[in-house]
Formats: structure tokens, C-alpha cells, sequence
């Protein structure tokens, strides 16, 4: 069932997709809303698909690669869904269905096995820390896209249309930082917990450091 649901979702992406694409030389609107539908209906098949993986493994999705893809392409839906009815701004979508297409697609052919979660997962410090991380990583996405949208309509976008994607990506940006300060604090809690230490030097370790810093310096600018 998990992935007759999962493989309508990655269906209606590429559809909601299409549509999307042709919709933008669409003078009635007609097809802009064909594809909003169709992509609100892929985001309640994705949100069945992370339903019914809770219900068969007994934990949050957010362990090995299929589960966190599948909750990576889940976050950036819903933010993505919310800046559509917040902004009723739809070409960030070029940018962020393709990102949420391959990840379920990547998934889809991902091992999808049920396996016992190691004793230092089962924690719902580690749960927080996965899900403050990866809304952290759509919201910089978002920022991304509009970033990029704004720097290709900046000679022909109108000042309402750039300051619309100057306040999203400010606005994600702000908010990405926060969700990524705060699963850095509750990532260090549960290492304390599972290791006696708040940090370990590693590689991912060092890279969410500098990306932290990075971010540091762009809303300082």
C-alpha cells in the first residue's frame, strides 16, 4: 500500500509539474489551477505515504535513506504549499517540484526495508532534531529559488513582483536559520544523551558548523 501511494505522489508531481510549465502561457488561468489541484492532491498522497510508514515501522520516517527522503520531499511540499496560498506565487514551483520529483523518485527505488531502530534513535530528541533540520533545508531551498527568480526577473520583473521574492527569501532564509540554529542546540542534547558529548568532530558535524556560519554572514549583510 505504501508504495502504490508513493508512486501516485511522484505521478501527480510530474503531472502538477507539466501543468505548471504549460499553465505559464495560459491566459485564463484555467490550467494554474488544474495544477495547484493536482499538486495539493500529490502532497496528500505523500502525507498518506509518511502515515502508513509510521504506522508500519512504529517511529517517525526519518531513518535510512528512504524514509528521509521521503520526509525531505514532505517538508519542502508543505512549505512550498504554504508560500502558494501565503503569496499566490507559483514559478518558485519550477525550481522546487523537480527537487521534491527526484528525491521521491530516488526513494522509490531506495530499500524500503523495516528494520529495528538503534537504541540511540529511540529518542525523541533525535525525532526533533531530524525534523527542525530538515524543514531547515526546505526553507533554504525556497530561499534559493526565489533568490534565483528574483536575479533572472530583475531587469524585466516589475518592483511588486522583486520585492515579492526579496520577502521570501528573506523570510526563509530568517526562518531556516532559526530551524537550523535550534536543531543544532537539540542535535548536541542528543549526542550528549546517546554519547556523553555535545559535539564530535566529524564531517557532517563540520559542515552543518560552516553552513551555520555561512548563514551567520548573509543575514548580517
Amino acid at each position: 500500500m505504501t508504495e502504490i501511494f508513493l508512486w501516485l505522489s511522484i505521478a501527480f508531481y510530474g503531472a502538477g509539474f507539466i501543468s505548471h510549465v504549460l499553465a505559464r502561457n495560459e491566459s485564463r488561468r484555467t490550467l494554474q489551477r488544474v495544477s495547484t489541484y493536482i499538486l495539493i492532491l500529490a502532497l496528500a498522497f505523500l502525507t498518506i505515504v509518511l502515515a502508513l510508514r509510521i504506522m508500519e515501522t512504529g517511529h517517525a520516517p526519518m531513518a535510512g535513506r528512504f524514509e528521509t527522503l521521503l520526509f525531505f520531499s514532505w517538508s519542502i511540499a508543505v512549505l512550498n504549499t504554504i508560500l502558494l496560498f501565503r503569496y499566490r506565487l507559483r514559478t518558485t514551483d519550477t525550481l522546487t517540484i523537480p527537487v521534491i520529483f527526484l528525491a521521491l523518485l530516488l526513494a522509490a527505488f531506495s530499500d524500503s526495508g523495516v528494520y529495528r531502530l538503534p537504541l540511540v534513535l529511540k529518542t525523541w530528541w533525535f525525532e526533533i532534531h531530524v525534523v527542525t533540520s530538515f524543514f531547515a533545508y526546505a526553507l533554504f531551498i525556497l530561499a534559493a529559488a526565489a533568490g534565483a527568480f528574483y536575479l533572472l526577473r530583475e531587469k524585466t520583473g516589475t518592483g511588486t513582483e522583486l520585492g515579492i521574492y526579496q520577502n521570501i527569501t528573506y523570510r526563509a532564509i530568517l526562518w531556516g536559520f532559526a530551524f537550523f540554529s535550534g536543531s543544532m542546540l537539540l542535535g548536541a542534547i542528543w549526542g550528549y544523551l546517546a554519547w556523553g558529548n555535545y559535539w564530535l568532530w566529524e564531517s557532517k558535524s563540520a559542515a552543518s558548523l560552516l553552513l551555520w556560519f555561512y548563514y551567520v554572514g548573509v543575514l548580517h549583510t
